[in-house]
């Protein structure tokens, strides 16, 4: 079996974990570790499917014998739908915050994967220092609108969720989060609104994606750089920034015993206290390694994480 035939598998492999089904243009788009034209994909899903190793249903491919999950990812096309326009509305108030740079949809909403219970991600790009008043006033934004989901609360259907505050130097994924499941994530984030091209730079900053999925495709743009402007704006901005190292040091106080797995640092938030990336790619790499001992026709070659699936 060739690159692009394993590479099919791969990607359908990993999208079932998620009982996620694929339109030939999204299997295309998103091949997992290996770069191929449209021409070639179409031509090695004729063959897999001739052979069993992969379902085609109402347009949806798939491993075999996983054909109830079409119906699945159908019901859920309808849920995208109703959450979709009010996540689209609720992330408009953040542009009363005016160093806001862009808001982005992540998680399964994002990926049209949403069950009716499931909450709203935002990720959310400020200016330099101002992360931490960014999440103070988009809290207390929510909380008045009562929208927040509620900490400990495991179900809070059309809550957002406000784990991820990025600034506009922060914007590279670092290197020892670099892997497929953050790949995926990148790629699959949806801008609601962004000022200056911020949705395209997101994407334009993380060119270790193509590592992974190398039918990604990354754009270049060039930010126009920030004016300094007179005194009297120069001290708001320090007189803001000082603000916001306030409230930084606040929150590390009240989180001082609380502190799990979150990355908390000045123009960094990240509040995720289960690690999704390790959970997943464990099972990822296990769906495989049964795949391929089932059809020994297909090995699996070291993937670009370094470990075999």
């Amino acid at each position: 079996m060739d690159n692009i035939h394993e590479a099919v598998i791969k990607t359908l492999c990993y999208r079932d974990l998620f009982d996620y089904p694929m339109e030939e243009e999204e299997l295309i788009r998103f091949l997992i570790e290996a770069s191929a034209n449209p021409l070639a994909v179409r031509r090695a899903l004729a063959q897999l499917i001739a052979e069993g190793k992969v379902e085609e249903e109402n347009g949806y491919l798939l491993l075999p014998g996983r054909g109830e999950i079409v119906g699945e990812r159908m019901r859920k096309l309808k849920i995208h739908k109703e959450k979709y326009a009010k996540a689209h509305k609720l992330a408009q108030l953040l542009k009363n915050i005016p160093w806001v740079k862009a808001v982005f949809l992540t998680g399964a909403l994002a990926a049209s994967n949403a069950e009716e219970d499931d909450d709203i991600d935002f990720l959310i790009i400020t200016d330099e220092n101002r992360v931490w008043v960014t999440r103070l006033l988009s809290y207390l934004l929510f909380i008045v609108l009562r929208a927040k989901r509620k900490p400990g609360v495991d179900k809070a259907p059309d809550m957002v969720c406000l784990n991820m505050f990025l600034s506009e130097k922060t914007l590279k994924i670092p290197k020892n989060e670099q892997n497929l499941f953050t790949a995926h994530e990148v790629a699959l984030s949806h801008p609601l609104w962004a000022k200056d091209y911020f949705h395209l730079r997101f994407l334009g900053e993380n060119p270790w994606v193509r590592e992974h999925l190398p039918n990604i495709k990354l754009p270049k743009v060039k930010i126009k750089a920030q004016e300094n402007g007179g005194i009297p704006v120069r001290f708001g901005r320090f007189l803001l920034t000082l603000f916001d190292i306030m409230v930084y040091k606040i929150q590390l106080y009240y989180m001082r015993k609380r502190r799990t797995r979150e990355v908390v640092e000045r123009d960094r938030i990240l509040f995720h206290p289960i690690d999704l990336s390790h959970k997943i790619l464990s099972a990822y790499r296990v769906k495989l390694y049964s795949i391929q001992h089932s059809s020994p026709n297909f090995s699996v070659k070291e993937s670009s994480d370094g470990k075999k699936a």
